[in-house]
């Protein structure tokens, strides 16, 4: 049975979401006790992410292609937008929970001075490339974000780091279906006069960044709440 098109956006983040939500309830990584913290973490970071697509999407620095999302729309987002700084957080706080329950990791003692140094590269280049507002933008906040981790506790940012490096290749397939890897044209275009026009198969290198500023920044402020 064909699948009408227009919900190919919506059936990429209930991809996303479905193993992430049913093994919440493992009995070692008892995902669902956190339930409460992600309530207040996950739309707090929405709530910043998508004032930043509102004003991508206006500034024509990527868009959606209407053949592949329902109509509803706010603000030019389609919901499967919306929808997807809710789920994609969900599914990457699940799995930094997963990494805390069944790995054992210990950060060297050059963990630190190492992400200073990724932080002064991710700054230089968006010194670099300022006429372009989506590389400059995305790694200005990478950098910020690695110059603030740096100052933690190198044994539970590690796993912020490892959480990260899982979540790439699952990101790969997830955002490789949004930009036109399986799909004749991209559910969601990008305009390369604001980017390096650079593509890990059809994914804007950028894009790696601005996930891993999604995902850092989510888990950071679900461990506030955690804490709390």
């Amino acid at each position: 049975m064909k699948i009408d098109s227009h919900y190919y956006y919506l059936l990429a983040l209930v991809g996303s979401i479905f193993f992430p939500l049913i093994l919440s309830f493992d009995k070692k990584v008892n995902f669902k006790q956190h339930f409460p913290s992600l309530l207040k973490s996950v739309p707090l970071v929405a709530s910043l992410f998508i004032i930043g697509d509102i004003l991508y999407t206006h500034l024509g620095i990527w868009g959606f292609s209407e053949k592949y999302h329902l109509k509803p729309e706010f603000f030019n987002l389609p919901y499967e937008e919306l929808g997807f700084f809710f789920i994609i957080p969900f599914a990457c706080v699940f799995l930094y929970e997963v990494t805390l329950s069944y790995f054992k990791l210990k950060a060297s003692r050059y963990f630190n001075r190492g992400l200073l140094v990724f932080a002064l590269v991710f700054a230089l280049l968006a010194l670099i490339f300022t006429e372009r507002l989506y590389t400059t933008a995305t790694y200005s906040f990478t950098a910020l974000i690695l110059i603030y981790i740096s100052f933690k506790n190198p044994d539970n940012i590690v796993y912020l780091m490892f959480a990260f490096l899982l979540s790439i290749l699952p990101f790969i397939l997830v955002n490789g279906f949004l930009t036109g890897m399986f799909t004749d044209s991209p559910i969601v275009w990008y305009n390369d006069a604001e980017n390096l026009g650079t593509r890990i198969f059809t994914i804007p290198i950028e894009d790696f960044s601005y996930s891993f500023n999604l995902i850092s920044l989510n888990i950071l402020v679900f461990e506030y709440f955690k804490t709390k």
